[in-house]
């Protein structure tokens, strides 16, 4: 009984290591000397920290942007293709609840939106950030910035760029055929009336609104990235992704899939009201947004001082 107890013990702590590194409950100050030392004499080693302080999160930041700037065109543009639907699925269900529920929204505006937000977009980001994927707007802060360090190139810079954004338009457009032809959202005209609110937005307007969506989508990769466990990551994108859809905030990915299943669904909208009245405004505010109001700030600070 003693053997088993023993066995059956370690094998959860070798289940829980796995997972988390260490027990949830136990805070790294907690952990002593001669316990880090027990645990590397035994072939471990004490976790990090949950959560990296700020200068070793822009660090993280700046090298995942040199990596993604180091990938070959057909890789960034595959897993782009796959980001594209993720975020369409996001945007799917957020649809599909949010944007179903017409009751609320006259009766409590404010409720409808958080549900719209909340349910949806921050699933979306979820499934990208943990399989790696490549997404465009999330790319205009992490290789943005290794390009401003000096680490990455112009060419990898644009190449990030393009490759994420081609293949996040082709994911989105796929995604977006087949929840049409699904028929899963019935009669009801919830993805009509956002496509239609979206492309009736004028250029400014857009520009604007996707500066602000991209500065809280970026600030959602970039504390994510921080993060150790798939909890702290959940926490991190959770609040900026249902802000911006609460706020009514435009995002490029986002609506690549949105304003194209309107349109298949009925909404009287040109193609050139989708590409030049609303992605195009929103795609350029979204680059300010990341590249500027997230990473700028920290453009040759922290990097700098940890190299001299």
């Amino acid at each position: 009984m003693r053997v088993i107890s023993v066995l059956g013990l370690g094998f959860l702590a070798a289940q829980s290591s796995y997972a988390f590194g260490k027990p949830s409950f136990t805070p790294q100050s907690t952990l002593s000397a001669s316990t880090t030392s027990a645990l590397r004499m035994s072939g471990g080693q004490a976790a990090p920290a949950d959560l990296k302080p700020p200068p070793a999160l822009y660090e993280g930041a700046v090298a995942a942007g040199v990596a993604k700037g180091k990938g070959s065109w057909a890789k960034i543009f595959k897993l782009g293709i796959v980001s594209g639907a993720h975020i369409g699925f996001g945007s799917y269900l957020a649809i599909s609840v949010g944007g179903a529920c017409p009751g609320i929204a006259a009766a409590n505006p404010g409720l409808q939106k958080i549900i719209l937000g909340a349910f949806g977009l921050p699933f979306g980001l979820i499934m990208t950030l943990v399989t790696g994927g490549e997404l465009f707007t999330g790319n205009t802060a992490l290789v943005g910035a290794s390009f401003m360090e000096g680490k990455s190139t112009k060419g990898e810079l644009a190449k990030s760029w393009i490759a994420s954004y081609i293949g996040n338009f082709v994911g989105s457009l796929f995604l977006a055929y087949l929840a049409y032809a699904s028929g899963t959202l019935g009669a009801l005209p919830g993805s009509v009336n956002i496509a239609t609110m979206k492309a009736s937005l004028s250029f400014q307007q857009a520009f604007v609104r996707g500066i602000m969506c991209n500065w809280l989508v970026c600030m959602a990769v970039y504390m994510a990235s921080g993060c150790s466990s798939l909890v702290g990551k959940m926490t991190a994108v959770w609040f900026p992704i249902s802000a911006f859809v609460a706020l009514g905030l435009e995002h490029s990915v986002a609506n690549m899939f949105m304003i194209p299943l309107g349109m298949l669904r009925g909404a009287e909208i040109t193609l050139s009201q989708f590409l030049a009245g609303n992605l195009l405004p929103v795609t350029l505010g979204n680059i300010v947004g990341g590249m500027l109001c997230v990473m700028a700030p920290t453009f040759g600070g922290w990097l700098k001082k940890k190299e001299e």
